[in-house]
């Protein structure tokens, strides 16, 4: 009898062992399938925040890229109509780069038009190298304006 009680005894602790453990283990289970959803909802919003800003940003960029490339439309219009009063010497001698830094501006706004996102590194390359290429276009002009009034 006495050996009786003490398996009865034995097997109900090790059953309430176990089941402390299982149960201990659901709400672990539960705890962590609780953090990993509030992971994931803050990812999510860290995502819609950043690609918020790559929207604003670009934007921004756009504006400011057409801003500039309609400026130098303008700029090498007026060229183009003080080729025409120009000496023929002045002509010769930048007839061709006008044509050529019209042809870049056009370029530059195609490249603004065509550009697909691709990533931080990509945007930020792009974003350089695009300034880049209108500044020296917008100071070529400037320098043929400054070589006609030197003529």
């Amino acid at each position: 009898m006495k050996n009786k009680c003490f398996i009865f005894a034995f097997v109900g602790v090790v059953t309430g062992a176990v089941l402390t453990t299982l149960i201990g283990c659901n709400v672990d289970r539960e705890k962590k399938v609780e953090d990993a959803k509030e992971n994931v909802k803050e990812a999510n919003q860290e995502l819609k925040d950043a690609q918020a800003q790559y929207e604003k940003d670009w934007q921004q960029f756009k504006s400011d890229a057409e801003s500039k490339i309609s400026t130098n439309i303008k700029s090498i219009d007026t060229l183009k109509l003080e080729m025409k009063k120009a000496s023929l010497k002045f002509k010769a001698k930048y007839g061709k780069e006008v044509k050529g830094l019209e042809q870049k501006n056009i370029e530059l706004k195609k490249k603004i038009i065509e550009y697909k996102y691709d990533g931080k590194d990509k945007w930020e390359e792009f974003k350089q190298g695009f300034n880049q290429d209108i500044d020296i276009v917008g100071k070529a002009i400037k320098d043929i304006f400054a070589k006609k009034n030197k003529l």
